[in-house]
């Protein structure tokens, strides 16, 4: 029985000799499978995470160096300083204070458009160097986004340092580039940072670009700088997978097998990735698949040797405690490493379990970040809603957790107010993901933002706020009006919109100063101010030009209409200004929506339309715009175009109307006038197309070229044996250009003819509007022998005090004082005054627009020296003329052959 229970015991035995191998083989090789998996799984945890970190980091980094950019840009701008040596100077104290003592600041600079760096922060004066080579240089200058660009990294010529530039470019108010200004980041700022995190001799950092070159790594290698990973697994999924992982066979770091993870957002302009080497992640596995082995031997020994069976159980427990040591220091050692590298970042790292989102690990950096340390953040269960996401004014934002959506969430901001009772404001980057137990959590690192936000704010200001009076700017206005039309179309209302412009501001600037004129405005504007409803908004559009947006407002604008009423009345009190009172009055410009447009751009260009219709008729009133002004606007428009156009191509000819004298019939003289047949329209009529040269700027040029082309044809005829004056129009805006007798003087020269054979119509408006000015320029004429005649005289500002100042020789009656004479005694009287008041001024007198016998007999029997009109012919061209008057007046025939109508204008 004994020997059987032995033999069963042997046979127990040789069984579990062979089975117990067997089992444990099966066993260790699945655990070594899964401890393989679970290492390399951890591994890819770890670079995903530490490449979001990293990610996160960097954003802010470059973000910082955008604030201090955009700072400095917004000085540049606000002071108007240019890439020129007069304000090197200032640019190098712009830079050097936007730099400041940041830890990231390795360069600061601004190019001139062509290249040339002009200013440094790190020295004065510069020395002149050519940047088309930069990267950002290359963009900036063919790219007119005023946006951000990161550059590719660069040697700084000023101080030899690596930096990554972060560039934008200020721009001309023609759009054309002005300047680009850029802030370098130390690459050592990176280097230093990525190296104190210490996470193993085959780690890398890089930080790349999103069209895949590099802008640092660390540890750097030769010729990082030329590297470009734009073929890489990480930017052929990015647009799909921000944030990922993935392992490499041969990577293109160092030709190696490695764990490699990458993070980045869709509006980000970098990629951040984190590799080790697959040999250092696999080595504790390695280790402990050995260890593996050699239970298996020991085991193996065991159950051979039967009576050491116990001394080798106990072995292979003492073996396997100690490797469970091993592994638990190893994951303590990492375990710290990862807290070091957690707790040494700019942010705070945290773990949340769901749905009620208490905190199940926070970092210890939360106390120096937010105020309250970890301790507090996990041990309130409310924590997260009580104190994260109710911002002082009791106001919730909570994240919106989409489960079936991107793991990756919207980062989320946090204005929290810190137990010493500052506002800070936090951001939060969260993301989801499985928990070990079942279901699912939540991680983020939630950072200080709170100077970015002051940074924001004051560029908000910069652009919102007008800084003189304080009031909303346009782009302010732009925004409101938009959200006002947006509200007016959904309840069905009227919105209404008031230009206000200063009328003659200029005057006040350059009769007091520009600090007092900025006074005036103050004034202005509060006064503006008082005139409002609550409702209303009121900004300042320019230098003298105000807006005023009234929501709300009835269909006919009765509202509208009271506070333009309002406004008048409002500014009719004086103003107090340096001890003097001053009085202004204002144009305004009212449109109202929808009738008058339905978006902003329309409305405020309709109720500019109807301002400057006010501006047109006198200044001082009001007007609602209709669509008549914009008709007229658009005509005008066309006008000007057409205008130009004609100009450029030689659309204009010059025909003359012959000079009679009343007392033997020759002819003494012609008039040039002005002729415009425009393509597919016909002639246009001289009134119309003058007065808009005159108000465009165009009648100089074109004055220039009448009087030149007058003065060779009156030359022409001379040669042919032609004698006569040749009388041109001079306009008030021709008269009082500061070149104007030297024209004259310039024409003459070219054309050869003799001064005492032009003459100069000048209108009594052209001599008034500036008296000293014009009796100037006609005594320098007079003294070159050039005639001078004053035109339409009688229906302008009439005064002998001007008159017997001017050096004039003969006064043109205006055809409206002939067209009636002798049946209409007041004309015939005026006339009379007339010549008898230039008889006594010892002046000669021409009539204009004689078309009758009757006129031409009144006026010779009333002693008036020569005629024009079309008694004697209408305006011709110069060959109708030479043919047609230059053998009558050879022939000394009185009455000369007549003209065609068709030859009239």
């Amino acid at each position: 029985m004994v020997l059987r229970s032995a033999r069963k015991l042997r046979r127990g035995l040789i069984a579990l000799s062979i089975a117990l191998p067997g089992l444990y083989a099966v066993s260790a090789g699945t655990a070594i499978v899964q401890d393989y998996r679970s290492t390399i799984t951890q591994a890819e945890s770890d670079m995903r995470n530490i490449a979001a970190t990293l990610h996160e980091h960097a954003m802010r980094t470059f973000g910082e160096a955008d604030t201090r950019l955009r700072v400095a840009m917004a000085e540049i701008e606000r002071r108007g300083l240019a890439p020129v040596p007069a304000d090197e100077r200032a640019l190098h104290d712009i830079l050097v204070a936007a730099g400041g003592d940041s830890p990231l600041a390795g360069s600061a600079g601004v190019m001139a458009p062509d290249g040339e760096i002009r200013a440094s922060a790190y020295a004065y004066p510069s020395v002149p160097a050519d940047g088309r080579d930069r990267d950002y240089y290359a963009w900036l200058s063919t790219h007119r986004e005023r946006g951000m660009y990161l550059s590719r990294s660069v040697r700084s010529r000023s101080n030899a340092r690596w930096v990554v530039p972060v560039a934008r470019r200020i721009d001309n108010p023609d759009g054309s580039l002005k300047m680009i200004v850029n802030f370098g980041v130390d690459m050592a700022y990176f280097d230093r940072f990525y190296r104190s995190l210490r996470l193993g001799e085959s780690s890398r950092l890089v930080l790349v670009r999103r069209d895949g070159w590099v802008i640092t790594e660390t540890p750097l290698s030769a010729g990082v700088m030329d590297r470009n990973l734009a073929s890489t697994w990480p930017f052929r999924v990015l647009g799909h997978a921000p944030v990922g992982v993935y392992e490499t066979e041969r990577s293109t770091i160092d030709g190696s097998a490695r764990v490699v993870g990458y993070a980045s957002l869709a509006q980000s302009p970098i990629v951040a990735v984190a590799s080790i080497g697959r040999d250092e992640v696999l080595q504790p596995w390695v280790t402990r698949s050995l260890q593996f082995a050699g239970l298996g031997a020991l085991s193996t020994v065991m159950l051979l040797a039967l009576l050491r069976f116990l001394w080798l159980r106990l072995a292979d427990l003492e073996a396997v405690q100690g490797g469970l040591a091993r592994r638990n220091q190893e994951l303590d050692t990492a375990r710290r490493r990862f807290q070091e590298l957690v707790d040494g970042i700019d942010g705070i790292v945290w773990e949340a379990a769901l749905p009620d989102f208490r905190f199940t690990y926070v970092s210890g950096n939360a106390a120096a970040i937010s105020g309250y340390p970890a301790e507090q953040w996990m041990a309130e269960p409310q924590f997260w809603r009580e104190r994260l996401c109710t911002t002082p004014d009791g106001k919730r934002s909570e994240p919106m957790l989409n489960l079936g959506g991107p793991r990756l969430m919207k980062p989320i901001e946090h204005h929290i107010l810190a137990p010493d009772g500052r506002d800070i404001w936090l951001r939060s980057n969260i993301m989801l993901a499985d928990s070990p137990a079942g279901g699912l959590h939540v991680r983020g690192v939630t950072t200080d933002i709170t100077a970015h936000k002051e940074s924001e704010l004051q560029l908000f200001e910069a652009i919102h706020v007008d800084p003189l009076t304080r009031l909303p700017s346009r782009r302010a206005l732009a925004d409101h009006l938009e959200h006002a039309l947006v509200l007016a179309r959904h309840n069905r209302s009227v919105t209404a919109v008031v230009l206000v412009d200063v009328d003659n501001f200029s005057t006040v600037n350059n009769s007091l100063s520009h600090d007092l004129g900025d006074e005036v405005l103050v004034h202005v504007a509060q006064r503006l101010k008082d005139c409002l409803d609550p409702g209303d908004m009121l900004a300042r559009m320019g230098e003298d030009e105000f807006a005023i947006v009234v929501e709300d407002v009835d269909r006919v604008g009765l509202k509208v209409e009271q506070l333009a009423e309002r406004i008048q009345a409002a500014l009719e009190r004086a103003i107090p200004i340096d001890g003097r009172k001053l009085y202004l009055t204002v144009s305004m410009g009212l449109a109202l929506s929808p009738q008058d447009g339905r978006d902003c751009q329309t409305l405020m260009r309709n109720a500019d339309t109807a301002l400057y219709r006010v501006k047109a008729a006198g200044r001082n009133g009001w007007q609602f715009f209709d669509s008549s002004m914009a008709r007229q606007v658009e005509h005008r428009l066309d006008m000007e175009t057409a205008l130009r156009h004609a100009i450029e191509h030689e659309e204009f000819r010059l025909e003359y109307q012959p000079q009679r004298s009343l007392a033997d019939g020759g002819i003494v003289g012609a008039e040039a006038l002005l002729r415009w047949n425009r393509p597919g329209v016909g002639m246009v009529p001289p009134q119309e197309f003058i007065r808009m040269a005159e108000e465009s700027g165009f009648i100089v040029g074109l004055g220039n070229w009448v009087l030149t082309a007058a003065c060779c044809q009156a030359a022409d005829w001379r040669a042919a044996g032609l004698h006569l004056r040749m009388a041109v129009n001079v306009s008030v805006v021709q008269l009082h250009q500061a070149d104007f007798a030297d024209q004259v003087r310039h024409a003459l020269a070219v054309s050869g003819l003799p001064a005492h054979l032009l003459e100069l119509e000048i209108t009594e408006g052209a001599v008034v509007s500036d008296i000293l000015d014009a009796l100037d320029k006609l005594h320098q004429l007079k003294a070159m022998g050039v005639e001078l005649a004053v035109d339409d005289f009688g229906t302008g500002y009439s005064s002998l005090s001007y008159l017997k100042q001017m050096p004039v020789d003969r006064l043109k009656i205006d055809q409206s004082f002939v067209r009636d004479i002798p049946h209409n005694a007041d004309d015939c009287a005026i006339v009379r005054a007339i010549l008898a008041m230039a008889a006594n001024l010892k002046l000669e007198v021409i009539a204009e627009g004689v078309e009758t016998q009757e006129q031409l007999e009144f006026l010779r029997a009333e002693g008036c020296q020569e005629m024009q009109g079309f008694l004697l012919s209408p305006p011709v061209s110069p060959d109708h003329f030479v043919t047609q008057f230059l053998a009558a007046c050879r022939a000394g025939t009185r009455r000369l052959a007549p003209v065609p109508r068709s030859e009239s204008p």
